[in-house]
């Protein structure tokens, strides 16, 4: 069990790549516009916030996703993640991804010519392909003919933020590696977000809300481990670790509803769905 030295000089230790961190700065609207465009090269229109760690599935039975930032404009459904673990499967990983989130952002009879563009970009800090380019950039084109893309309105991007070789990118791209690699804030952009990490860790709340969550799921993958071992490896882990953690979530949930948390920094803090949070918080007050 973490002790609250050990949790402390882990909150202090937080950078932009951590999943908590990364939440909380890109759902600054304003630096999230900015990052999003300096990775997209292009202006995007007025965004709306989908979802921040939100659980994403596309029926009952379907594997859950927490995804880091969705997030929509006028034409574009985006999701930006922050991968920190190779994974080999992180290819199929980003088509999993991306059929999800037009699944649960498509309203029955959208006709297949209104479907919005769909990007996914996944900020590694690893070389996800080996190949030390800064960025990969995938796009469905024709095996006959390099020429023809498929234009069905998908890509995927990833950033290699360990790259050595950044001459290919613009100097606030480069100066945004540059953050990620070291930390140094030498553009006005990577300023921003030096600060608002700054704020928030200097802001007891947040402090709270992480050490609390961090507890939560430390607890929660104890117990899943211990309710999984008596139903099997294979199988009964992974149940064991979903129920488990479910149930924390919602013990942190009406720990927070109880402390007159609203009900927006709840859901965030906990990753249950909006609509669990409105439940509880109903039920808190009958």
């Amino acid at each position: 069990m973490l002790t609250e030295a050990e949790l402390q000089k882990k909150w202090e230790s937080l950078t932009f790549t951590d999943d908590f961190i990364f939440s909380r700065v890109m759902h600054d609207e304003n630096i999230c516009r900015q990052v999003v465009e300096l990775i997209l090269g292009v202006r995007i229109g007025k965004i709306r916030y989908l979802s921040a760690q939100d659980e994403q599935k596309t029926d009952p039975d379907s594997m859950r996703i927490i995804m880091d930032v969705f997030l929509r404009d006028e034409n574009r459904i985006i999701n930006v993640e922050v991968q920190t673990g190779h994974k080999k499967e992180l290819p199929k990983r980003s088509r999993y991804y991306q059929s999800v989130a037009d699944v649960s952002t498509t309203s029955t009879g959208t006709k297949y010519r209104d479907l919005p563009e769909n990007i996914l970009i996944f900020i590694c800090t690893f070389d996800p392909f080996d190949r030390n380019f800064p960025r990969y950039t995938f796009q469905y084109i024709c095996n006959e003919d390099k020429r023809l893309k498929l234009k069905d309105g998908s890509l995927r991007i990833f950033l290699n933020t360990k790259a050595t070789e950044l001459s290919a990118l613009d100097q606030k791209l480069q100066a945004f590696y540059h953050y990620l690699q070291g930390g140094i804030a030498e553009s006005s952009l990577t300023q921003e977000i030096f600060s608002k990490i700054t704020t928030l860790k200097n802001n007891a709340l947040e402090r709270r809300f992480y050490m609390t969550l961090a507890l939560k799921l430390a607890d929660a993958r104890y117990d899943g481990y211990d309710e999984g071992l008596e139903k099997g490896i294979s199988i009964g882990l992974e149940q064991g670790l979903e129920r488990g953690a479910h149930q924390k979530a919602l013990e942190t949930a009406r720990a927070m509803i109880g402390l007159g948390i609203p009900v927006d920094q709840v859901q965030l803090c906990t990753n249950l769905p909006l609509d669990v949070v409105q439940g509880l918080m109903e039920s808190s007050e009958t």
